[in-house]
This record gives structure tokens, sequence and C-alpha cells, in this order.
């Protein structure tokens, strides 16, 4: 990092990203799977701060769309970004 110009680094590793429906007669059972590695290499505490993150969201809807799907991934990682950048240490 000593040789880079930006003050931080941020990588994230996918370990699992998965999305599945179930239909039945009157709605979908949307579930969520998402483990990811957030590494945060901050150059002025000449550190790298990793956290693990894995997170499981069951919906139930009326009618699944692309759209739902979307919204809810989007959802789940907002949730998870603004979760370790307040607080990576």
């Amino acid at each position: 990092m000593k040789k880079i110009d930006t003050d931080s680094v941020l990588m994230i590793e996918i370990k699992k990203f998965w999305t599945e429906g179930q239909a039945n007669l009157f709605n979908t059972n949307i579930k969520t799977k998402i483990q990811l590695t957030i590494h945060l290499g901050v150059k002025k505490e000449g550190a790298v701060f990793t956290k693990n993150n894995e997170i499981e969201k069951e919906m139930t809807v009326s009618r699944s769309t692309p759209a739902r799907v979307e919204t809810i991934i989007n959802q789940i990682l907002s949730d998870v970004f603004d979760a370790f950048l307040s607080s990576p240490y």
C-alpha cells in the first residue's frame, strides 16, 4: 500500500451468492444467501481489516419478479456495507 496514491483500498471476495424462489398457488418464497469477505486496507493505520459476513434472508411475496429479487439483494448488500463501513475496526 505504500506505493499507491490512495488512502485506503477495499476488496470484496464473494464466497457464496445464491437466490432461489419456490412458488406455490398463492405466493412465492424467495431465499437469498450471501457470503462475503470484506478487506479494508487503511494506509494511515498501516493495517488491513477483514470481516466475514454471512447473510441469509427469506421473504414471502405474492408474486416474484426480477425487480423484487433485485430489491431484496440490494437491501442485503446495503445493510452489510453500511454496517462494515460504519465500524470496520
